[in-house]
């Protein structure tokens, strides 16, 4: 072993294995919280155009970053079922309300079709003849014909009607105005009577517009996933960062932007990977802490806490020899290294340096057993052999003990 050493760690603890699940459960929350909200928004464009036949969508269960996993996942379920069954009545009732508007117009004769009229009856001297039975047969089959070519008509007429009533259910709800407006006419015009081959281009254009508006809701939809799947992890981070990066996806979703802004995946991403790097970082600092003053090292008053954040803290050996450790934790890679040192008050010679190496090297395995039965297995890549490097020289306020023994020397010789 050696007085410097280099190890990589893996962060395995309970703590870290619930905020992975926790993570995991609550991503899929959100896609299906959103969904629920575009659901609801959509229920209430809808009311604003017909107006309360349409039902409101209620809110479904609620949950937070800070759940149980489980209870993440029965809230995720329980908003599934409710997405499925109100987009399945929405959808019937939409259709229901747009043929309703329709109703009167499709019980209407249609343009143009008009009845024959009643065949004169023949006058002779004054007197009413009679046909022959047989030119009455004719005559009646003669009356059939457009009778029946009047029924094909009001059928094919009402179909057209049916149909384009259907087509016009299936504006998405934000369709905007200017859209909205002239489909409706064309639908009023068809139900009306409009004659067939105006109809069919009137149907066929509406046919057009309806996919265009699906296409672009369709494109709307995916940036929204997009977006819910980047806010997700950043509901379970805390600090001003994540916070402004949700507020901004909320006002993109708001907006119903149809792609996501270049570079804003990277950005969320990049915060996300600081806070889980501190939170492990964290997690270190608390285990080598306790496997140090187990051996009776001393730290002072916010070693984990200046381990964690500036990646640097210093711990006393045990007994008044004026060596220390001092610990450091990579910033970006999970890499922790060590090093014995010595205040700068304290002489000592080169065997006196490779003797607090040698000691530190024996505790240091102890350590790094302990700290592997806390979660975090310790993978050594790099050591220098007590004695073959000078021990590094520190002020003596970063050694705990000497920092100690300094402002004790002081309050005496202020009294």
């Amino acid at each position: 072993m050696s007085g410097i050493t280099g190890a990589r760690y893996v962060v395995e603890t309970a703590a870290e294995r619930l905020a992975r699940e926790q993570r995991a459960q609550w991503q899929q929350f959100v896609q299906v919280r959103g969904e629920l909200e575009a659901l609801r928004a959509e229920a209430e464009a809808y009311r604003s155009v017909y107006g309360s036949r349409i039902s409101r969508v209620v809110a479904g269960a609620r949950a937070r970053p800070q759940h149980s996993p489980r209870r993440i996942a029965a809230a995720t379920a329980d908003v599934a079922l409710l997405v499925g069954r109100e987009r399945e009545r929405l959808r019937t009732e939409v259709l229901a309300a747009s043929r309703q508007d329709v109703s009167g117009l499709l019980a209407a004769p249609a343009a143009g079709a008009a009845r024959p009229a009643a065949r004169p009856r023949r006058q002779w001297d004054e007197r009413t003849v009679a046909e022959p039975a047989t030119r009455q047969r004719d005559d009646t089959a003669t009356r059939a014909a457009p009778a029946r070519d009047d029924a094909a008509a009001q059928e094919q007429h009402r179909a057209r009607a049916t149909r384009a009533a259907e087509l016009l259910s299936r504006l998405p709800a934000a369709t905007p105005e200017e859209v909205r407006a002239p489909c409706a006419a064309a639908v009023a015009e068809i139900a009306a009577g409009a004659p067939p081959s105006r109809a069919h281009l009137l149907l066929r254009d509406l046919a057009e517009r309806v996919t265009a508006q699906q296409r672009a809701e369709e494109r709307v939809a995916l940036a929204r996933r997009d977006l819910l799947t980047i806010a997700a992890p950043l509901e379970t981070v805390p600090g001003d960062a994540a916070a402004r990066l949700r507020k901004r996806v909320a006002r993109l979703v708001a907006d119903r932007v149809d792609h996501v802004p270049d570079g804003l995946r990277a950005e969320a991403d990049e915060v996300v990977a600081q806070a889980d790097r501190a939170r492990r970082r964290k997690a270190v600092a608390d285990a080598v802490r306790v496997g140090l003053t187990d051996l009776g090292y001393r730290v002072g008053d916010g070693f984990d806490t200046a381990l964690a954040g500036a990646g640097v803290a210093y711990a006393a050996m045990d007994g008044d020899t004026g060596y220390g450790v001092k610990v450091l934790l990579d910033r970006d890679d999970p890499v922790i290294r060590t090093q014995v040192v010595r205040a700068g008050s304290a002489r000592a010679e080169r065997t006196e340096d490779a003797a607090a190496e040698q000691k530190f090297c024996d505790d240091y395995e102890v350590i790094k057993r302990r700290v592997r039965r806390a979660g975090i297995p310790i993978d050594q890549f790099g050591q220098v052999d007590p004695g073959r490097q000078a021990v590094q020289v520190v002020a003596d306020e970063m050694i705990p003990a000497q920092a100690h023994r300094a402002a004790g020397q002081q309050r005496r010789q202020g009294l």
